[in-house]
């Protein structure tokens, strides 16, 4: 009969917790620092420096999820379907850098499109793992900055994107220029949590044993 042993688990520690938020406090206001670069002025701020570090940041995430899957187990699928959503959305924050400033064509929409038929085809296949890995979520470090990171995108930057929203708050102050850089913005807040919640995931995945059989 096979021997069991506990795993040791460290006390939790106030100190590193600590640091952690300061860490990703700090990210968090380091983002700003391109509102004080300067930006060529014939090229929109969505187009220039913060557009590519949103891209950055994704290409990013995606590299820390395929380099984490060697060391996944199980859930060694759900890095591929989580790595190739990273590299659509990657693809999705370039079309506009590479069609209509370098001009070159680029079939944005049928890559992402492939790719994310590939992820879905792989979570199709490997669909007890992949209801497993969504069942516990919740538990896995990092899927709170993904979601919050989702809302940002899809719920609050609808609403700070809008004209209507400015023009509302600011009135006769308003300038067409404000929704597009708030909009830019809250994106590169969003991909930072994407970031820090892509290295919380692959780090829970890697350290999670898989059960015994």
């Amino acid at each position: 009969m096979a021997e069991f042993h506990p795993t040791h688990r460290r006390k939790p520690s106030w100190s590193s917790n600590l640091l952690r938020v300061l860490m990703i406090s700090a990210g968090c206001a380091a983002i700003l620092l391109p509102a004080w670069l300067p930006n060529r002025p014939n090229i929109p701020i969505e187009r220039g420096t913060v557009e590519m570090i949103q891209a950055l940041l994704l290409a990013a995430c995606a590299v820390v999820i395929f380099g984490s899957s060697t060391h996944a187990g199980r859930y060694r699928p759900m890095s591929r379907v989580l790595g190739l959503g990273f590299i659509a959305a990657f693809i999705g924050e370039i079309e506009d850098f590479v069609s209509e400033i370098l001009g070159w064509a680029f079939p944005a929409k049928w890559l992402i499109l492939a790719i994310l038929l590939v992820a879905a085809i792989t979570a199709v296949r490997h669909r007890h793992t992949t209801l497993d890995f969504f069942s516990n979520l919740g538990r896995h470090a990092g899927s709170g900055l993904i979601a919050a990171a989702l809302l940002i995108n899809y719920v609050f930057n609808v609403v700070i994107g809008s004209p209507t929203f400015w023009r509302a708050a600011l009135g006769p102050a308003f300038s067409s220029e404000i929704p597009p850089i708030c909009k830019s913005y809250l994106e590169l807040l969003a991909c930072y949590f994407l970031f820090v919640g892509a290295l919380g995931l692959s780090l829970t995945m890697a350290r999670r044993p898989d059960p015994e059989a």
